[in-house]
């Protein structure tokens, strides 16, 4: 098979026919397209090509092409796929569902005798297969089911893999804990979530309209929190008592009070338990009063908070916050950090950012179990990193304050906060311990990278990719293509560099960061750009040193494209050379360098820096003996005017004696500089 053949092919197998597109197939902004299995022509599959600034879950596609659980969408392959020089693309393989969509917005409700007879049965057994790998689907909705074949036989849920885990449910179908996260930061989440969606899906398909629409990510939650999912969600549709019992069970609020996966076996053959009811977050016995308002809900509480900072610290500066946490709350171990938030936030001053970090800090107390705030970010837990990727696509104020919160330290205060804090029956703090917001090493990496934003290599850029190791390089110079490694990065960079003869801008902050973050022994290249000012000779031989240590390392092929690259960016600097000699001779040394593709042997052969240091050394020389001259001359022109005359004739002969002097001197120096 030929390269050309082998263009758009993946694993030798699939052949990606991005020509045909399957919108109705389309996981978020990831497309979808016909796929030609060419060992098999009788197969029908289907692939998503993924957005290369999404964050794919590849722990779980791991898992998926070890064994392919009953009741899901089959995941054939997956992996990089070239279609041109400078284009790759991540591609998912999945087998196609040939009888279309279970349930569509605007074709009416499912009957229960379907929904309850085929389709929640099937959901069952996946969720049950799911638990005992301890993954968890997160997209389970009524949009995401299909037919396997024509005659609506075989329901399959559709992919889960190519978009961050929940990313791409409607808010409604997040529980408690997720609900008020934003969608790429809602975390992988466990069995639990699905089971909560499960009963969503359920609500969705039998009334046969979303459920909660028209409402708010905000709205939802705080009716959520205040009344119950049940109550907010299930009297709007026509549910039988079996209907009924199940729901109750799927959509209680409380993790250890949801119908678990050894319930949902039980009712799956035929034994029906009646479900402990859920009436949304705990409440205090005494209320607390924040803008008018009586609280008795500390989650409802801290989302009111989070909408007005300021106010709220005025909560917890008057002492009213820990109080309440102490007295009605009865967690004196969170009350005790409410006056540590509250003592700091004013020893540092009053201020829109001081508010905002106090505030934050004490909504995670108040919200232990839900989302993080801060300003206009908000992630669950484990949602971050993917939160971050998302930050970076749509830039603006979503990424300013990640930026903010991870170098201001809150949120890594926050987290040694919450691993220090012992797990407890009662109070604020949940009985399980769970996995942080972030892992306290990422955060702290993170932090020390943030100290150091302004060098290249560093700041934010590093934080995402060394948060995210399966993201490829975003650097402006790739325009999307999927640069998963080192060495797809240099191979990209060269045939952009061929095609434009070298004028191109190999590196940015993004690839900076990737090349540090990917490949550790370069990290000391990095250190070493704080000191040394941008364009510079120090920082251009520099950063040509880098990339010859790339091509060596990962990629020593010839490189033509950045080997005349490297030859534009140095020209400059021999062409400020004073020697006509010298520099002409380095110009010759540099093409023919350049011929070898060898960017290593381009600063080898040049040695510009030796070159340079000589020919300043001797223009200052040659300078300093001018001015000499000069001076001499003007004593000899001071005398009378026969020393006049005798100093014009001697200066001439002396001018020319120094300059026969000058040009031996410079042709015995070239001489030798091509003996060495």
């Amino acid at each position: 098979m030929t390269m050309d053949e082998n263009l758009g092919l993946l694993h030798g197998r699939y052949r990606i026919q991005m020509s045909q597109p399957l919108s109705h197939l389309d996981s978020g902004e990831n497309r979808a397209c016909k796929v030609e299995d060419t060992r098999d022509s009788t197969s029908h599959l289907f692939a998503i090509i993924l957005n290369s600034g999404v964050v794919y879950r590849d722990e779980l596609v791991q898992d998926l092409m070890k064994k392919s659980p009953p009741g899901l969408i089959s995941l054939q392959s997956h992996g990089v796929v070239k279609f041109d020089d400078t284009d790759y693309r991540y591609v998912f393989v999945f087998e196609q569902p040939l009888g279309g969509a279970v349930y569509a917005e605007g074709r009416g409700a499912i009957s229960e005798n379907v929904l309850l007879g085929k389709i929640v049965p099937r959901l069952v057994d996946l969720l049950i297969d799911f638990s005992n790998r301890k993954l968890s689907h997160r997209g389970i909705r009524a949009d995401n089911l299909f037919y396997m074949e024509p005659g609506e036989s075989g329901v399959v849920l559709g992919d889960c893999v190519s978009t961050p885990a929940g990313s791409l449910q409607p808010a409604v179908y997040e529980p408690v804990e997720s609900a008020n996260a934003l969608a790429e930061g809602r975390g992988r989440g466990d069995i639990m979530y699905d089971i909560y969606a499960l009963g969503v899906t359920i609500v969705h398909m039998l009334g046969g309209v979303l459920p909660g629409e028209g409402r708010s990510r905000e709205e939802l939650y705080a009716a959520k929190l205040q009344h119950g999912s049940y109550a907010v969600l299930v009297p709007k549709i026509p549910a039988s008592t079996r209907v009924g019992f199940l729901l109750a069970g799927l959509l209680n609020d409380d993790p250890t009070r949801r119908w678990n996966v050894e319930v949902l076996k039980r009712w799956r053959d035929g034994v029906y338990e009646r479900p402990r009811p859920g009436f949304g977050d705990r409440q205090a016995p005494g209320p607390i009063v924040f803008e008018e308002q009586e609280y008795v809900s500390p989650r409802l509480l801290s989302l009111a908070m989070t909408q007005r900072p300021a106010q709220a610290f005025t909560l917890m500066e008057n002492g009213k916050l820990e109080s309440w946490v102490r007295n009605s709350l009865g967690d004196k171990d969170a009350a005790t950090r409410m006056a540590e938030i509250s003592l700091k936030g004013i020893a540092s001053g009053r201020g829109r950012q001081g508010d905002t970090q106090s505030v934050s800090k004490a909504c995670a107390i108040l919200d232990g179990d839900g989302a993080f705030w801060y300003r206009e970010v908000s992630f669950s837990r484990g949602g971050f990193p993917s939160l971050l990727a998302c930050a970076f696509r749509v830039a603006g104020a979503l990424k300013n304050s990640m930026a903010e919160l991870l170098e201001n330290g809150t949120l890594l205060d926050v987290i040694y906060s919450d691993v220090s804090t012992k797990p407890a029956a009662t109070g604020l703090v949940p009985g399980k311990k769970k996995e942080s917001w972030l892992k306290i090493n990422l955060a702290t990496e993170c932090f020390e990278y943030m100290e150091k934003r302004d060098v290249i290599g560093f700041g934010l850029e590093r934080c995402l990719y060394e948060l995210n190791p399966q993201l490829p390089c975003l650097g402006s110079v790739f325009e999307g293509a999927f640069v998963k490694d080192v060495e797809t990065l240099v191979d990209v960079l060269e045939a952009r560099a061929l095609k434009a003869d070298g004028n191109i801008k190999p590196f940015d902050r993004h690839i900076a960061a990737f090349l540090a973050a990917r490949n550790k022994s370069l990290a000391k290249h990095f250190q070493k750009f704080s000191s040394m000012q941008p364009g510079g000779i120090e920082y251009t031989l520099h950063l040509v040193a880098l990339f010859a240590r790339l091509q060596t390392l990962i990629s020593p092929s010839p490189k033509p494209g950045l080997a005349a690259w490297a030859a534009k960016i140095l020209k400059p600097f021999i062409k400020s050379i004073n020697s006509d000699i010298r520099r002409e001779t380095i110009l010759r040394k540099l093409a023919k360098a350049v011929e070898t593709g060898n960017i290593d042997r381009i600063l080898k052969d040049i040695d510009l820096q030796n070159n340079m240091n000589r020919d300043g050394r001797e223009y200052r020389q040659a300078l300093q003996v001018f001015i000499k001259i000069v001076e001499g001359m003007r004593a000899l022109e001071a005398g009378t005017e026969a020393r006049k005359l005798a100093a014009q004739k001697y200066g001439h002969w002396l001018a020319s004696i120094i300059s026969i002097a000058a040009l031996m001197t410079s042709m015995g120096l070239s001489y030798m500089y091509f003996l060495r």
